[in-house]
């Protein structure tokens, strides 16, 4: 069995062991990627990250592929119909509920970019870097006690975000039609309407998973019934909310800011990286204050990516019916 593990930097040293134990490993360079040709791509394990897109490009020089394996919940880095077409097995962290209860790293980063950006703190620390000290009241901010977080997709993720919200003494309202009403009210939550959300939240935040279901789920009608005064948190997946309409909701001040670890497009990768100058949102928070972009960094903790690389290097062993 040959492994070929296409992000390997910092990847976790048992996971490449586990892979070991199967049979030849190999990692990938950028410059072997772009050209996606070489022995290395006769790979039947191909072991990713969130950096390449693996489309028909890939599987096409990839003839001995049998699993793909990614330490992500997200899939849409991964042409799912055409792996399927091919027998490929996807192996994700996707509902590993039990496993993933355990890793808290984006519920986290969520309440780190709602503080960040509710105090304008990146802003002010910009404006000491540049030695400036006096003018404090440019970054004059919101405390966060007494005011409402909506939270739509109260799953693990939301949950994890709730309770760190009600530490902060906020109130906590979601909507999510999987969820009970007297289930979350044991969490301290109020169930609330979708449209009741957006209209309510002083911050709203994004926690559902990315399905055709959920795809343009937030219209613009939505981001038009928040308050003006409201802050939007994207921790989730970009295609969630309808393209275009965070941005035109920014512009028009429809809302007072927003904070996002996750774009369209990014799955293009270095592709996307390439073309982030022409990228209408990136544009925006290059002139504004209200706008907090972070690269997909939700899930990257040490701590984080090496027990999720382990417990997917784990599944895939056992895939092959080969016990630890």
């Amino acid at each position: 069995m040959v492994t070929l593990i296409a992000e390997s930097k910092d990847y976790s040293e048992r996971a490449k062991e586990i892979y070991r134990s199967l049979g030849e490993v190999y990692e990938l360079t950028e410059a072997e990627a772009a050209k996606k040709e070489g022995p290395k791509f006769a790979a039947d394990i191909l072991v990713v990250r969130l950096k390449y897109t693996i489309d028909k490009s890939w599987l096409d020089k990839m003839p001995n592929l049998k699993v793909i394996a990614t330490p992500t919940t997200g899939l849409n880095h991964i042409d799912m119909a055409e792996a399927e077409k091919r027998g490929v097995k996807i192996i994700s962290l996707r509902g590993h509920t039990e496993f993933l209860d355990k890793i808290t790293s984006t519920a986290e980063e969520t309440i780190g970019l709602m503080i960040a950006l509710v105090r304008k703190l990146p802003w002010a620390y910009d404006y000491v870097r540049a030695g400036g000290w006096v003018e404090r009241d440019r970054f004059r901010g919101h405390e966060l006690q007494g005011k409402t977080l909506g939270i739509l997709g109260l799953g693990r993720l939301g949950k994890m975000a709730a309770r760190y919200a009600r530490a902060l003494d906020m109130r906590v309202i979601a909507c999510d039609p999987n969820v009970a009403e007297a289930a979350m009210k044991e969490l301290g939550v109020a169930k609330v309407t979708m449209d009741k959300l957006f209209q309510e939240s002083d911050v709203l935040s994004l926690h559902v998973l990315l399905t055709d279901d959920t795809r343009n789920l937030v219209k613009e009608e939505h981001l038009k019934m928040m308050k003006p005064t409201a802050y939007f948190i994207n921790t989730a997946r970009a295609e969630i909310i309808e393209q275009g309409v965070l941005e035109t909701a920014l512009e028009n001040r429809l809302i007072a800011g927003a904070a996002v670890d996750v774009m369209w497009g990014e799955e293009g990768g270095l592709k996307f990286e390439q073309e982030l100058k022409n990228n209408r949102l990136f544009k925006y928070a290059k002139n504004h204050d209200n706008l907090l972009i972070v690269p997909h960094i939700g899930g990257a903790t040490y701590e984080a990516m090496a027990t999720t690389e382990d417990f997917i290097a784990d599944l895939v062993k056992r895939y092959f019916g080969i016990k630890s």
